[in-house]
Protein backbone atom coordinates (compact mmCIF):
# COMPACT_ATOMS: atom_id res chain seq x y z
CA UNK A 1 0.00 0.00 0.00
CA UNK A 2 1.56 3.35 -0.85
CA UNK A 3 2.26 5.73 1.96
CA UNK A 4 -0.14 9.01 1.98
CA UNK A 5 1.56 11.81 0.28
CA UNK A 6 2.98 14.63 2.62
CA UNK A 7 0.59 17.82 3.10
CA UNK A 8 2.01 20.70 0.26
CA UNK A 9 1.64 24.25 1.34
CA UNK A 10 -0.96 26.04 0.11
CA UNK A 11 0.77 28.71 -1.42
CA UNK A 12 2.64 26.21 -3.28
CA UNK A 13 -0.23 26.26 -6.14
CA UNK A 14 -1.26 29.46 -5.85
CA UNK A 15 2.46 30.72 -6.69
CA UNK A 16 2.16 28.67 -9.71
CA UNK A 17 -1.48 29.72 -10.37
CA UNK A 18 0.49 33.12 -10.52
CA UNK A 19 3.03 32.26 -13.06
CA UNK A 20 0.73 30.68 -15.04
CA UNK A 21 -2.27 33.08 -14.86
CA UNK A 22 0.02 36.25 -16.01
CA UNK A 23 1.83 33.54 -19.37
CA UNK A 24 -2.13 33.04 -20.08
CA UNK A 25 -2.81 36.72 -19.82
CA UNK A 26 -0.87 37.52 -22.55
CA UNK A 27 -2.81 35.48 -24.97
CA UNK A 28 -5.87 37.50 -24.82
CA UNK A 29 -5.28 41.05 -23.15
CA UNK A 30 -4.57 42.68 -26.39
CA UNK A 31 -7.38 40.71 -27.91
CA UNK A 32 -9.83 44.04 -27.80
CA UNK A 33 -6.63 46.07 -29.92
CA UNK A 34 -6.36 43.22 -32.54
CA UNK A 35 -8.82 44.69 -34.94
CA UNK A 36 -7.23 48.41 -34.77
CA UNK A 37 -4.05 47.05 -35.32
CA UNK A 38 -5.11 47.09 -39.29
CA UNK A 39 -4.63 50.55 -39.07
CA UNK A 40 -1.98 51.60 -36.72
CA UNK A 41 0.44 49.06 -38.67
CA UNK A 42 -1.23 49.46 -42.26
CA UNK A 43 -2.15 45.70 -42.69
CA UNK A 44 -4.43 43.45 -42.93
CA UNK A 45 -6.80 41.14 -40.65
CA UNK A 46 -5.30 37.76 -40.93
CA UNK A 47 -1.50 39.47 -40.69
CA UNK A 48 -2.83 40.91 -37.45
CA UNK A 49 -3.89 37.00 -36.54
CA UNK A 50 -0.32 35.41 -37.29
CA UNK A 51 0.52 37.40 -33.75
CA UNK A 52 -1.66 34.89 -32.12
CA UNK A 53 -0.88 31.95 -34.64
CA UNK A 54 2.62 32.08 -34.26
CA UNK A 55 2.88 33.05 -30.61
CA UNK A 56 0.82 29.56 -30.61
CA UNK A 57 3.57 27.76 -32.38
CA UNK A 58 5.75 29.04 -30.23
CA UNK A 59 4.33 28.22 -27.53
CA UNK A 60 3.77 24.54 -28.81
CA UNK A 61 7.09 23.75 -29.99
CA UNK A 62 9.17 25.61 -26.80
CA UNK A 63 7.47 22.77 -24.14
CA UNK A 64 8.94 19.77 -26.10
CA UNK A 65 12.39 21.42 -24.64
CA UNK A 66 11.18 22.91 -21.75
CA UNK A 67 10.18 19.98 -20.32
CA UNK A 68 12.91 17.52 -20.58
CA UNK A 69 15.29 20.33 -19.76
CA UNK A 70 13.42 20.76 -16.74
CA UNK A 71 14.02 16.64 -16.12
CA UNK A 72 17.84 17.64 -16.20
CA UNK A 73 18.26 20.83 -14.33
CA UNK A 74 14.98 21.03 -11.82
CA UNK A 75 11.58 22.37 -12.33
CA UNK A 76 12.41 25.93 -10.40
CA UNK A 77 15.30 27.23 -12.72
CA UNK A 78 13.58 26.32 -16.42
CA UNK A 79 10.46 28.42 -14.84
CA UNK A 80 12.59 31.32 -13.72
CA UNK A 81 14.18 31.45 -16.34
CA UNK A 82 11.52 31.31 -18.58
CA UNK A 83 9.50 34.09 -16.65
CA UNK A 84 11.96 36.29 -16.76
CA UNK A 85 12.56 35.93 -21.21
CA UNK A 86 8.85 36.29 -20.94
CA UNK A 87 9.56 39.84 -19.36
CA UNK A 88 11.46 41.03 -21.68
CA UNK A 89 9.75 39.72 -24.57
CA UNK A 90 6.31 41.63 -23.41
CA UNK A 91 8.56 44.83 -23.46
CA UNK A 92 9.70 44.06 -26.77
CA UNK A 93 5.85 44.19 -28.36
CA UNK A 94 5.52 47.31 -26.69
CA UNK A 95 8.43 48.89 -28.43
CA UNK A 96 7.29 47.30 -31.94
CA UNK A 97 6.87 49.37 -34.67
CA UNK A 98 5.97 47.20 -37.49
CA UNK A 99 3.78 44.49 -37.28
CA UNK A 100 6.79 41.89 -38.11
CA UNK A 101 8.50 43.24 -35.25
CA UNK A 102 5.30 42.72 -32.92
CA UNK A 103 5.08 38.84 -34.41
CA UNK A 104 8.54 38.46 -33.56
CA UNK A 105 8.28 39.35 -30.17
CA UNK A 106 5.11 37.26 -29.96
CA UNK A 107 7.03 34.50 -31.21
CA UNK A 108 9.99 35.36 -27.87
CA UNK A 109 7.03 35.70 -25.74
CA UNK A 110 5.32 32.45 -26.17
CA UNK A 111 8.90 30.92 -26.13
CA UNK A 112 9.82 31.80 -23.42
CA UNK A 113 6.06 32.08 -21.37
CA UNK A 114 5.15 28.04 -22.08
CA UNK A 115 8.07 27.55 -19.23
CA UNK A 116 5.03 27.69 -16.57
CA UNK A 117 3.03 25.46 -17.96
CA UNK A 118 5.09 22.75 -18.35
CA UNK A 119 6.38 22.85 -15.39
CA UNK A 120 3.69 23.98 -13.28
CA UNK A 121 1.68 20.54 -14.59
CA UNK A 122 4.59 18.49 -13.64
CA UNK A 123 4.92 20.23 -10.19
CA UNK A 124 0.94 19.25 -9.23
CA UNK A 125 1.40 15.77 -10.52
CA UNK A 126 4.86 14.89 -8.82
CA UNK A 127 3.29 16.79 -5.82
CA UNK A 128 -0.21 15.51 -5.20
CA UNK A 129 -2.23 11.76 -5.84
CA UNK A 130 -4.81 11.17 -8.05
CA UNK A 131 -7.80 12.51 -6.42
CA UNK A 132 -5.74 15.65 -5.00
CA UNK A 133 -4.58 16.60 -8.72
CA UNK A 134 -7.98 16.43 -9.92
CA UNK A 135 -8.66 19.14 -6.92
CA UNK A 136 -5.67 20.81 -7.81
CA UNK A 137 -6.31 21.04 -11.42
CA UNK A 138 -9.84 22.06 -11.12
CA UNK A 139 -8.40 24.96 -8.73
CA UNK A 140 -5.82 25.79 -11.49
CA UNK A 141 -8.67 25.96 -14.08
CA UNK A 142 -10.58 28.08 -11.83
CA UNK A 143 -8.24 30.59 -11.11
CA UNK A 144 -6.61 30.61 -14.77
CA UNK A 145 -10.02 31.10 -16.03
CA UNK A 146 -10.02 34.45 -13.86
CA UNK A 147 -6.78 35.51 -16.42
CA UNK A 148 -8.97 34.81 -19.66
CA UNK A 149 -11.97 36.15 -18.30
CA UNK A 150 -10.58 40.20 -16.95
CA UNK A 151 -7.86 40.04 -19.65
CA UNK A 152 -10.22 41.90 -22.70
CA UNK A 153 -12.32 44.00 -19.97
CA UNK A 154 -8.61 45.20 -18.53
CA UNK A 155 -7.74 45.37 -22.04
CA UNK A 156 -9.99 46.98 -24.03
CA UNK A 157 -10.33 49.81 -21.24
CA UNK A 158 -6.45 49.81 -21.29
CA UNK A 159 -6.67 50.15 -25.49
CA UNK A 160 -8.90 53.35 -25.36
CA UNK A 161 -7.44 55.20 -22.14
CA UNK A 162 -4.01 54.55 -22.93
CA UNK A 163 -2.82 52.71 -26.44
CA UNK A 164 -1.98 49.20 -27.36
CA UNK A 165 1.34 48.98 -25.83
CA UNK A 166 -0.07 49.75 -22.18
CA UNK A 167 -1.17 45.74 -22.44
CA UNK A 168 2.23 44.45 -23.24
CA UNK A 169 3.88 47.03 -20.18
CA UNK A 170 1.13 45.39 -17.90
CA UNK A 171 2.08 42.39 -18.41
CA UNK A 172 5.82 43.09 -17.94
CA UNK A 173 5.13 44.35 -14.42
CA UNK A 174 3.47 41.59 -13.15
CA UNK A 175 5.62 39.06 -14.50
CA UNK A 176 8.45 40.99 -12.48
CA UNK A 177 6.58 40.46 -9.75
CA UNK A 178 5.76 36.57 -10.25
CA UNK A 179 9.40 35.80 -10.69
CA UNK A 180 10.11 37.38 -7.28
CA UNK A 181 8.01 35.44 -5.68
CA UNK A 182 8.31 32.79 -7.69
CA UNK A 183 12.27 33.04 -6.51
CA UNK A 184 11.72 33.91 -2.90
CA UNK A 185 9.45 31.10 -2.07
CA UNK A 186 8.85 28.03 -4.68
CA UNK A 187 11.15 24.83 -3.84
CA UNK A 188 12.41 22.20 -6.31
CA UNK A 189 10.14 19.47 -6.92
CA UNK A 190 12.40 17.41 -9.33
CA UNK A 191 13.48 14.73 -6.67
CA UNK A 192 16.27 13.49 -8.81
CA UNK A 193 17.97 15.14 -12.13
CA UNK A 194 18.46 13.07 -15.27
CA UNK A 195 21.54 13.65 -16.57
CA UNK A 196 20.37 11.73 -19.84
CA UNK A 197 17.21 13.75 -19.98
CA UNK A 198 18.07 15.62 -22.75
CA UNK A 199 20.43 13.16 -24.80
CA UNK A 200 18.88 13.43 -28.82
CA UNK A 201 18.10 9.53 -28.48
CA UNK A 202 16.66 9.85 -25.25
CA UNK A 203 14.28 12.85 -26.46
CA UNK A 204 13.58 11.43 -29.36
CA UNK A 205 12.74 7.92 -27.63
CA UNK A 206 10.67 9.46 -24.95
CA UNK A 207 8.45 11.32 -27.47
CA UNK A 208 8.45 8.32 -29.65
CA UNK A 209 6.52 6.32 -26.88
CA UNK A 210 4.11 8.91 -26.50
CA UNK A 211 3.11 9.64 -29.73
CA UNK A 212 2.36 5.37 -30.00
CA UNK A 213 0.73 5.81 -26.61
CA UNK A 214 -3.24 5.73 -28.00
CA UNK A 215 -4.42 6.61 -24.73
CA UNK A 216 -2.38 8.94 -23.73
CA UNK A 217 -2.56 10.60 -27.01
CA UNK A 218 -6.37 10.30 -27.15
CA UNK A 219 -6.69 12.84 -23.95
CA UNK A 220 -3.96 14.60 -25.25
CA UNK A 221 -5.83 15.34 -28.69
CA UNK A 222 -9.11 15.95 -27.01
CA UNK A 223 -7.08 19.09 -25.15
CA UNK A 224 -5.60 19.73 -28.79
CA UNK A 225 -8.86 20.09 -30.47
CA UNK A 226 -11.05 21.96 -27.68
CA UNK A 227 -8.22 24.46 -27.17
CA UNK A 228 -8.34 24.82 -31.44
CA UNK A 229 -11.44 25.80 -30.98
CA UNK A 230 -11.46 28.28 -28.05
CA UNK A 231 -8.23 29.93 -29.90
CA UNK A 232 -10.42 30.31 -33.05
CA UNK A 233 -13.30 31.88 -30.84
CA UNK A 234 -10.34 34.08 -29.59
CA UNK A 235 -8.38 35.14 -32.39
CA UNK A 236 -12.32 35.99 -35.11
CA UNK A 237 -14.86 37.29 -32.02
CA UNK A 238 -12.96 40.54 -31.79
CA UNK A 239 -13.71 41.22 -35.36
CA UNK A 240 -16.78 39.82 -35.52
CA UNK A 241 -18.26 41.34 -32.26
CA UNK A 242 -16.07 44.97 -32.85
CA UNK A 243 -16.39 45.47 -36.80
CA UNK A 244 -18.97 43.55 -37.39
CA UNK A 245 -21.57 43.92 -34.55
CA UNK A 246 -20.70 47.31 -33.49
CA UNK A 247 -19.33 46.27 -30.21
CA UNK A 248 -17.42 49.07 -28.42
CA UNK A 249 -13.89 48.54 -27.49
CA UNK A 250 -14.07 48.41 -24.44
CA UNK A 251 -16.99 46.61 -24.10
CA UNK A 252 -16.22 43.35 -25.86
CA UNK A 253 -14.14 41.64 -22.87
CA UNK A 254 -17.39 41.82 -20.77
CA UNK A 255 -19.10 39.20 -23.24
CA UNK A 256 -15.99 37.15 -23.82
CA UNK A 257 -15.74 37.23 -19.47
CA UNK A 258 -19.11 35.47 -19.40
CA UNK A 259 -17.59 32.52 -21.93
CA UNK A 260 -14.11 32.29 -19.47
CA UNK A 261 -16.56 32.25 -16.48
CA UNK A 262 -18.35 29.34 -17.76
CA UNK A 263 -15.16 27.80 -18.19
CA UNK A 264 -14.52 28.62 -14.40
CA UNK A 265 -17.68 26.71 -13.20
CA UNK A 266 -16.78 23.67 -14.87
CA UNK A 267 -13.66 23.41 -13.20
CA UNK A 268 -15.73 23.90 -9.87
CA UNK A 269 -17.54 21.20 -10.46
CA UNK A 270 -15.25 18.96 -11.06
CA UNK A 271 -13.12 20.31 -8.20
CA UNK A 272 -16.70 19.52 -5.55
CA UNK A 273 -16.82 16.09 -7.32
CA UNK A 274 -13.48 14.93 -7.22
CA UNK A 275 -12.88 11.83 -5.12
CA UNK A 276 -16.76 10.99 -5.33
CA UNK A 277 -16.73 10.94 -9.67
CA UNK A 278 -14.16 9.23 -11.13
CA UNK A 279 -12.32 11.22 -13.96
CA UNK A 280 -13.23 9.83 -17.20
CA UNK A 281 -17.24 10.17 -16.84
CA UNK A 282 -16.64 14.10 -16.06
CA UNK A 283 -14.60 14.65 -19.39
CA UNK A 284 -17.57 12.84 -21.17
CA UNK A 285 -20.01 14.72 -19.22
CA UNK A 286 -17.53 18.06 -20.42
CA UNK A 287 -17.38 16.57 -24.33
CA UNK A 288 -21.03 16.12 -24.59
CA UNK A 289 -21.79 19.99 -23.13
CA UNK A 290 -19.05 21.34 -25.59
CA UNK A 291 -20.44 19.43 -28.79
CA UNK A 292 -24.27 20.80 -27.90
CA UNK A 293 -23.03 24.10 -27.51
CA UNK A 294 -21.46 23.91 -31.01
CA UNK A 295 -24.30 22.49 -32.81
CA UNK A 296 -26.53 25.27 -31.15
CA UNK A 297 -24.10 27.85 -32.12
CA UNK A 298 -24.80 26.65 -36.09
CA UNK A 299 -27.95 26.68 -35.98
CA UNK A 300 -28.08 30.23 -34.37
CA UNK A 301 -26.11 31.05 -37.67
CA UNK A 302 -28.89 28.78 -40.00
CA UNK A 303 -31.65 30.38 -38.51
CA UNK A 304 -30.53 34.34 -38.40
CA UNK A 305 -30.10 34.68 -35.01
CA UNK A 306 -27.08 34.98 -34.12
CA UNK A 307 -26.52 38.34 -32.13
CA UNK A 308 -23.68 39.34 -29.48
CA UNK A 309 -25.64 38.14 -26.41
CA UNK A 310 -27.10 34.83 -28.34
CA UNK A 311 -23.91 33.72 -29.83
CA UNK A 312 -22.00 34.13 -26.13
CA UNK A 313 -24.32 31.91 -24.54
CA UNK A 314 -23.69 29.39 -27.20
CA UNK A 315 -19.91 29.56 -26.04
CA UNK A 316 -20.81 29.33 -22.65
CA UNK A 317 -22.16 25.74 -22.69
CA UNK A 318 -18.75 25.14 -24.80
CA UNK A 319 -16.79 26.59 -22.29
CA UNK A 320 -18.33 24.74 -19.27
CA UNK A 321 -17.47 21.63 -20.92
CA UNK A 322 -13.84 22.63 -21.83
CA UNK A 323 -13.34 23.49 -17.68
CA UNK A 324 -14.55 19.84 -17.04
CA UNK A 325 -12.25 18.43 -19.91
CA UNK A 326 -9.44 20.56 -18.79
CA UNK A 327 -9.70 19.35 -15.27
CA UNK A 328 -9.71 15.68 -16.09
CA UNK A 329 -8.16 14.77 -19.16
CA UNK A 330 -4.37 15.87 -17.72
CA UNK A 331 -4.40 14.05 -15.09
CA UNK A 332 -5.14 10.81 -17.01
CA UNK A 333 -3.16 11.41 -19.17
CA UNK A 334 -0.26 11.40 -16.88
CA UNK A 335 -1.77 8.51 -15.34
CA UNK A 336 -1.72 5.82 -18.69
CA UNK A 337 2.02 7.64 -19.73
CA UNK A 338 4.54 5.56 -20.47
CA UNK A 339 7.09 7.80 -20.83
CA UNK A 340 8.90 10.13 -17.51
CA UNK A 341 6.58 12.73 -16.46
CA UNK A 342 8.67 15.43 -18.09
CA UNK A 343 8.18 14.05 -21.22
CA UNK A 344 4.59 13.91 -20.41
CA UNK A 345 3.87 17.70 -19.27
CA UNK A 346 5.90 18.88 -22.45
CA UNK A 347 3.88 17.04 -25.05
CA UNK A 348 0.10 17.87 -22.84
CA UNK A 349 1.18 21.33 -23.00
CA UNK A 350 2.88 21.43 -26.70
CA UNK A 351 -0.07 19.71 -28.58
CA UNK A 352 -2.86 21.54 -27.11
CA UNK A 353 -1.34 24.58 -27.94
CA UNK A 354 -0.15 23.93 -31.38
CA UNK A 355 -3.89 23.12 -31.75
CA UNK A 356 -5.01 26.80 -30.42
CA UNK A 357 -2.16 27.64 -33.18
CA UNK A 358 -4.11 25.79 -35.49
CA UNK A 359 -7.22 27.33 -34.65
CA UNK A 360 -6.10 30.64 -35.24
CA UNK A 361 -4.38 29.77 -38.46
CA UNK A 362 -7.54 28.35 -39.82
CA UNK A 363 -9.43 31.38 -38.92
CA UNK A 364 -7.07 33.47 -40.72
CA UNK A 365 -6.77 31.38 -43.62
CA UNK A 366 -11.01 31.47 -43.95
CA UNK A 367 -11.74 34.64 -42.28
CA UNK A 368 -14.59 36.71 -44.45
CA UNK A 369 -16.04 38.90 -41.18
CA UNK A 370 -18.88 36.32 -40.73
CA UNK A 371 -19.68 33.76 -38.06
CA UNK A 372 -19.63 30.84 -39.83
CA UNK A 373 -16.17 30.25 -40.16
CA UNK A 374 -15.67 30.10 -36.52
CA UNK A 375 -18.63 28.10 -36.11
CA UNK A 376 -17.68 25.42 -38.59
CA UNK A 377 -14.30 24.86 -36.77
CA UNK A 378 -15.69 24.99 -33.44
CA UNK A 379 -18.33 22.28 -34.32
CA UNK A 380 -15.60 20.17 -36.41
CA UNK A 381 -13.29 20.19 -33.73
CA UNK A 382 -15.74 19.39 -30.83
CA UNK A 383 -16.84 16.17 -33.15
CA UNK A 384 -13.94 14.97 -33.50
CA UNK A 385 -12.78 14.84 -30.11
CA UNK A 386 -16.10 13.07 -29.14
CA UNK A 387 -15.53 10.35 -31.71
CA UNK A 388 -11.93 9.82 -30.84
CA UNK A 389 -12.96 9.32 -27.34
CA UNK A 390 -15.47 6.62 -28.28
CA UNK A 391 -13.53 4.79 -30.64
CA UNK A 392 -10.36 4.77 -28.83
CA UNK A 393 -12.18 4.23 -25.33
CA UNK A 394 -8.66 4.93 -23.33
CA UNK A 395 -10.92 5.14 -19.78
CA UNK A 396 -10.57 1.31 -20.02
CA UNK A 397 -6.68 1.72 -18.93
CA UNK A 398 -6.59 2.45 -14.93
CA UNK A 399 -4.12 4.18 -13.41
CA UNK A 400 -0.64 2.78 -13.35
CA UNK A 401 -0.97 0.34 -15.76
CA UNK A 402 0.66 2.13 -18.62
CA UNK A 403 3.40 2.92 -16.51
CA UNK A 404 6.94 1.98 -17.93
Amino acid sequence: MTAPRPPVPIYIPALLILASATSILATDLYTPSLPHLQAVFQTDASRVQLTMTLNLVAYALAQLFFGPLSDRIGRRPVLLAGMIGFGFASLGCAAATSIDALILARVFQGMTGCAEAVVGYAVIRELYDDAGAVKVLAAYGMAIAIAPAIGPVIGGHMHVWFGWRSNFILLAGLIALAVLLIWRYLPETLGKPDRGALRPRRLLRGYGILLSDGPFMTYTLIMSLQLGGLFAVLTAFPFLFIENMGVPTEAYGYYYATIVLAFFFGSLLVNRAAGRIASDPLLALGLIVSILGEIAFTALLILDLAGPVSISATQCAFAFGLGLIFATAPVRAFDVCRAGHGYAAAMLGALPMAGGGLGTFCIALFHNGSAWPSAIILTISTVFAGLLYLVVRPWRIKVGAASP
